[in-house]
């Protein structure tokens, strides 16, 4: 076999022992468990490079349209198995493509996959997409979404097997597409027999305890040639949280992370030596883990032109206390900035998280005034400019920390502005968000979708090729439907969009343009972003469109930021090695550290 070698992280290990780990659910979203972030891709991120893995080889087309994949030779799925090019012609052609299968299907421009050869497998696209190549090196170019095992799901699809409903029938399903769904699903897996191509193989599932085994045909060798990984099994438990945590300080886990909290990060401490474990402080990979956006759409008129004067958001940067807001409600470990791309992007300039971030409040009340926000009532709050009371209920979801709400509440008030919070449920914060009701909704760790692309966690990698389409109800844009700040801009933008496209005419529309035009600011972020997705990774042009997203947020601070970077807390045994201390270019969130585990092992 052709491996794949892995640099470790401190040093080659050594084999065995028995990983014990803790769930909050028997989804497999949690440590060390079967999430593909756990397993390689096709291609993997190495110091800033994007590199082979799964694949022995990647060449894009010269236009863009299509991709060649070149598989490695001698690989095997872990039933021994050979993973070929008909493994990833199934999970387009039998899976993504097919009209009667429901799949995540992240890469929606993919029409068809064409075998070449045993090894050499052709995607076409429905329009240039270089962002492809990022895309294969990030959890979407793993066995989840760009290869499954056809030899053995064929039994249960119809186009491969024309007793595939008998066979759905005799397990007890209503129809073959709900027994193929039952064997390659994974919310939560329920096939002990579906072959992989991690690190480790299912031996036993129920809905509290999960098994794994080492698989002997992982392609991943380290660099003395030794095949990975080093750890033989692994054995997860379901728990409620707070017994999660009980557990990691009573010295049961053996790792810990993607459940931690900074707000346990004392607990953690105070137990370590007891509890004979290691705290290790991963930087954080979030633009902002605080972040309030002004709607800018506001339907009452007075409000939607105070939204939108910078002036007014900018004297709301300024006058927040960001330093204190770090130490006293995330202990002094996230970092005080603006929301901007986190600093470990490849483009990032120190001044876009500094950008009005000072705690200024003699400028942020001067900036006030400049907008028109001289008169007070009696109670020494401000008066809008026709005379109305000022005040702003700012929305938050149940993630985000109620001490930072109530602190910039407080900072806000200082000035002047009145504040009123309100916690809000997903479903409620939708409908008002989409009435354009409210006045400002805060998000907080993971939140990314809720305020915008400036509030984006992950690696650069990750974040530059988000999932995109060219309707008018399904694409990204940095003002759009999915997001608190500009929905009226949104659905004019996604319609002109989809004019431009071919896909709708104005009629399709009533004949007139629905939403609020936008500024041209607003139509040239919109024009960048929507860029920067179909730019080559890396490239000059690629730099330039980030900068200019970047910059403008800096000067228009569409979303004000709090904090942000916060670190993940990894917890592992004090005699585990090869423990990650950084993420890497094509990580989402907390779980892809997974993707190391193949390399930790037990110190003897």
């Amino acid at each position: 076999m052709n491996p794949s070698v892995r640099t470790p992280i401190e040093e080659v290990g050594t084999y065995g022992g028995t990983v014990r780990v803790f769930a909050i659910d028997n989804w497999p979203w949690q440590d060390m468990t079967e999430s593909v972030e756990r397993g390689p891709y096709m291609l993997k991120g190495v110091d800033g490079q994007i590199l082979p893995d799964v694949a022995a080889g990647v060449e894009m087309a010269a236009d863009n349209t299509s991709v060649t994949i070149t598989l490695r030779e001698g690989h095997k799925w872990s039933d021994g198995q050979p993973v070929t090019a008909d493994d990833v012609v199934f999970q387009f052609v039998a899976m993504h493509l097919h009209p009667e299968i429901v799949t995540y299907k992240t890469s929606p421009f993919v029409t068809d996959a064409t075998r070449i050869d045993e090894r050499t497998v052709r995607l076409d696209f429905d329009a240039p997409h270089p962002e492809m190549i990022v895309k294969l090196a990030t959890w979407h170019g793993g066995d989840w979404e760009m290869l499954k095992p056809k030899h053995y799901l064929s039994k249960w699809h119809i186009d491969y097997n024309e007793n595939a409903n008998d066979v759905a029938k005799e397990e007890g399903h209503e129809s073959w597409q709900q027994a193929f769904t039952d064997h390659f699903f994974w919310k939560p897996s329920t096939d002990i027999d579906l072959p992989v191509i991690q690190g480790w193989r299912f031996t036993e599932i129920t809905p509290t305890v999960r098994v794994f085994e080492r698989n002997p045909y992982y392609l991943r060798v380290d660099t003395a040639g030794n095949q990975l990984p080093y750890i033989d099994r692994i054995v997860s438990t379901v728990v409620e949280k707070e017994v999660y945590n009980l557990k990691i300080i009573g010295g049961e886990s053996d790792l810990a992370y993607g459940s931690t909290s900074l707000e346990d990060f004392a607990l953690y401490k105070e137990n370590e030596e007891a509890g004979d474990y290691k705290v290790t402080l991963i930087p954080g990979l979030s633009a902002a883990d605080v972040a309030v956006v002004l709607n800018q759409n506001h339907l009452e008129e007075w409000k939607a032109e105070l939204y939108q004067d910078v002036r007014f958001r900018r004297a709301l940067s300024l006058a927040i206390n960001r330093d204190e807001v770090n130490e006293q409600v995330f202990f002094g470990l996230s970092t005080a900035r603006q929301a901007a791309p986190p600093s470990v992007h490849s483009y990032y300039k120190e001044e876009w998280g500094n950008a009005w971030a000072d705690y200024d409040p003699d400028q942020a009340n001067a900036l006030l005034d400049e907008a028109g926000l001289t008169e007070r009532a009696r109670d020494g709050f401000r008066l809008a400019p026709g005379g109305e009371e000022l005040q702003i209920l700012v929305e938050y979801s149940e993630s985000t920390p109620v001490p930072a709400m109530e602190l910039i509440k407080e900072y806000w008030e200082t000035v002047g502005v009145k504040v009123l919070l309100k916690v809000e449920t997903g479903q409620s914060r939708n409908v008002t968000r989409t009435l354009n009701e409210h006045d400002a909704r805060a998000s907080g760790i993971g939140e990314a979708s809720e305020t915008g692309q400036y509030i984006t966690g992950g690696g650069e990698a990750f974040t530059c090729n988000r999932s995109r389409g060219v309707t008018a109800d399904s694409r990204w844009m940095p003002c759009g439907t999915d997001n608190g700040w500009g929905w009226q801009w949104g659905k004019w933008l996604a319609a002109n969009a989809a004019i431009k496209a071919g896909t709708h005419t104005l009629a399709d529309f009533g004949g007139e343009m629905p939403g609020w035009e936008p500024p041209q600011e607003v139509k040239d972020l919109d024009e960048w972003s929507w860029a920067l997705r179909v730019t080559e990774f890396g490239s000059p042009e690629y730099v330039e469109l980030a900068t200019n997203i970047a910059q403008l947020q800096a000067d228009k601070l569409w979303a004000i930021g709090v904090a942000g970077m916060s670190p993940t807390i990894y917890i592992s045994r004090s005699n585990i090695g090869n423990v990650p201390q950084a993420y890497g270019i094509g990580v989402e969130w907390s779980i892809g550290l997974n993707y190391w585990g193949d390399q930790l092992f037990f110190r003897q």
